[in-house]
């Protein structure tokens, strides 16, 4: 098996990236439909997220789903060459950072402030001491709700001599489920989810998906372990005959969470232009927001700013249909009895 140099020296420098990583997808049909067919479904829960980090993103084939669900993505990669092309890749996307780490420490991320952690299709190539240095590092940055999910080997399952060595992947021999398992625990972690899956083999189940988050956190639970034989035979064969079938989703269309960026913009406009007595502006501003997503403490405002418009009415109206779809807004409340109260008088 490479050691972490070798490996460098393959991704950094001499495998020919001219296409972007995206040929290692070309068993599901291609990017997009192993995104929404393997990856999406077992990522919906987790997602969006508020500070997400990936590990080993490569040239950025599951970068560009990421950057639409979360508000921060920060990537690190063993290789310049990867990080410098997404750099330049993903320039217009001022919420992702990108740093070159050492293949097993993370630190340049603060203590405490993730809240997603993935690794895809890298990992699996990590021996015992690199998977155990990033689980002594998740157990630094995760959140205190954070989630890792982490693709890596299982091949540490299987006695050395009971499979052939040339035909399982370039996995990584020393690591296995019970491995991350028990890594994990000793450092305050736990494997909440883990599915061994055979990738390319019907007879080997020679990967992991294993998800990590905090010992209490709102994740916790017992480990669900569940063997997927069937992986590649059914799941990956199912994604290609699709991509036969559909063309893959429009690499220009977001499907994440950018939406609350420019929410969260309009909103801070609103609020200046009532700090400016530009009222009006403000409700306009809001009003358009209110027509793309309803967000509870915008749609108050705007209620605030619909009454010093004059439309009282209507402030009224737009708060009793907040307080039926979220009892529990105090504000809204106590401004909706204050109008009842002004318009009785």
């Amino acid at each position: 098996m490479p050691s972490l140099s070798q490996n460098l020296s393959v991704w950094g420098q001499t495998y020919d990236w001219s296409q972007r990583g995206d040929e290692w997808s070309a068993a599901w049909g291609g990017v997009s439909h192993q995104w929404w067919t393997t990856l999406f479904p077992r990522l919906q829960g987790y997602v969006p997220a508020d500070r997400v980090l990936e590990i080993a993103p490569g040239y950025g084939r599951w970068t560009h789903f990421l950057k639409d669900l979360c508000r921060e993505l920060i990537i690190v990669d063993i290789a310049e060459s990867a990080i410098a092309y997404c750099r330049e890749r993903f320039a217009d996307d001022q919420h992702i950072t990108a740093h070159v780490n050492d293949g097993s420490s993370l630190g340049m991320i603060a203590d405490r402030s993730i809240d997603l952690v993935f690794s895809f299709d890298s990992l699996v190539h990590a021996e015992h001491d690199v998977v155990s240095g990033y689980l002594d590092e998740l157990a630094r940055v995760l959140a205190a709700d954070g989630v890792a999910f982490l693709h890596h080997s299982n091949m540490g399952a299987y006695e050395p001599g009971s499979y052939d060595a040339d035909n399982i992947h370039w996995r990584a021999t020393s690591v296995s489920a019970g491995l991350v398992e028990r890594l994990a625990r000793s450092v305050g972690l736990r494997c909440v989810s883990q599915e061994t899956v055979g990738w390319g083999h019907e007879t080997l189940l020679n990967d992991c998906f294993s998800v990590i988050t905090r010992a209490g956190s709102r994740w916790d639970r017992e480990n669900v372990a569940i063997e997927n034989l069937d992986f590649t035979r059914q799941e990956i064969a199912m994604s290609r005959r699709l991509s036969s079938q559909y063309p893959p989703s429009r690499p220009d269309i977001s499907f994440g969470c950018l939406e609350p960026r420019a929410i969260e913009t309009k909103h801070a406009r609103a609020l200046a232009a009532l700090e400016n007595n530009e009222p009006e502006n403000g409700r306009l501003l809001l009003r358009e927001q209110m027509r793309r997503a309803i967000d509870p403490e915008a749609m108050n405002d705007l209620a605030v700013l619909t009454s010093l418009c004059g439309d009282r009415e209507e402030a009224i109206d737009l708060l009793r249909a907040l307080v039926r779809l979220h009892p529990e807004h105090a504000a809204a409340a106590e401004n909706l009895a204050a109008l009842d109260m002004d318009m009785r008088e």
